[in-house]
């Protein structure tokens, strides 16, 4: 596993906290994180003293909730006091903890203050250092620029194509109702983003061909996984994966499979992710990261329909990201290489 220099953290902890949340002297910054995130917990609480802020960095393994009879003890049900308590008076936020299963719903209490509160909240629940690190790198500001360029010609287009030296060669079409969304990692006051950033997405009309992850694939496999050393090829028609193939690898291909046949409509490709964020370099593994590098990218299932307008649902959904590649809207090329040529 790749070792990260408290530098790194650092560098990180300063880009999102002055170029995402834009903190200002005299504000009030809240750091939630707990024993398993205490690098980053540091590394930001150092950073929003550094922007002149006010700063409360609190551990949820050391926090209790008295008001609520609840021991306190993890996994919280509900947030405890003392989050609830300065997030109240803070204009920005952000959230590093770890993330189980069973805090889910304290982790949306969380994000319900945030709003009621007006605050700028960064949500990366669960972050690891390696992708607190390298994702985390591209001014907010510039990333912003850079992603909004890339969605006016999405926009704008309605074929898409994207091909690649591994075996990509994928024909999309995309249009109304469907909508392009762009996760860029910027909230205005009482909005939250959830970082890593550096996306535009929508749910394909659609989607036919041959689509090669040679960098890594989510849920529990591809988390065991990493990164890839075997490509996994995804053959799709007519907005289905028909067929997988990753003959070296058949424990994981046998659970991509398994997963595709969960639910009604585990096995269609619910988005096209188009990453942007230029200064994630080489894969990481984790496609929390790896679907923002420059290029194409699916997830197989879910299309998110209330953001996206898509007409059908999906209870499982998935990952799937490239190497590089190239993809042209409308015939005219926006991402050649791991390089965004739209502007």
């Amino acid at each position: 596993m790749r070792q990260i220099a408290e530098e790194d953290l650092r560098r990180s902890a300063d880009v999102l906290v002055r170029t995402s949340l834009r903190l200002v002297p005299g504000e009030r910054f809240v750091v939630v994180g707990d024993a398993e995130s205490q690098p980053m917990l540091a590394a930001l609480e150092a950073a929003g003293r550094e922007a002149g802020a006010e700063v409360s960095a609190l551990r949820l393994d050391q926090l209790r909730s008295y008001s609520t009879n609840h021991s306190g003890e993890r996994p919280h049900k509900v947030l405890p006091d003392g989050v609830r308590r300065a997030m109240l008076s803070a204009q920005a936020s952000a959230f590093v903890a770890s993330a189980p299963h069973a805090e889910a719903s304290m982790r949306d209490q969380l994000l319900h203050v945030a709003a009621a509160c007006k605050g700028r909240h960064a949500h990366m629940a669960g972050i690891s250092p390696v992708a607190f690190a390298t994702a985390l790198r591209e001014d907010f500001a510039t990333l912003a620029a850079q992603g909004l360029a890339v969605e006016r010609h999405l926009e704008a287009g309605r074929e898409i194509t994207s091909e690649s030296a591994d075996g990509t060669k994928l024909s999309i079409r995309t249009g109304p109702p469907r909508r392009w969304v762009a996760r860029l990692g910027r909230p205005e006051a009482g909005e939250s983003v959830t970082l890593p950033a550096g996306s535009i997405f929508t749910c394909p009309e659609t989607i036919s061909g041959t689509f090669v992850a040679a960098a890594s694939v989510g849920e529990y496999f591809g988390a065991r996984e990493g990164l890839l050393t075997e490509p996994v090829v995804f053959e799709i028609v007519e907005n289905r994966v028909m067929n997988v193939i990753a003959p070296k690898s058949p424990n994981l291909l046998r659970e991509i499979e398994n997963m595709l046949h969960i639910a009604p409509n585990s096995d269609h490709v619910g988005l096209v992710v188009i990453g942007v964020n230029t200064e994630i370099g080489e894969p990481t593994g984790d496609v929390t990261v790896d679907q923002n590098r420059v290029g194409l990218h699916l997830v197989i299932g879910d299309p998110m329909a209330k953001l996206t307008g898509a007409s059908w649902s999906a209870r499982t959904s998935f990952a799937a990201c490239q190497l590089g590649g190239s993809v042209r809207v409308d015939g005219a090329l926006v991402v050649d290489e791991g390089k965004l040529v739209a502007s």
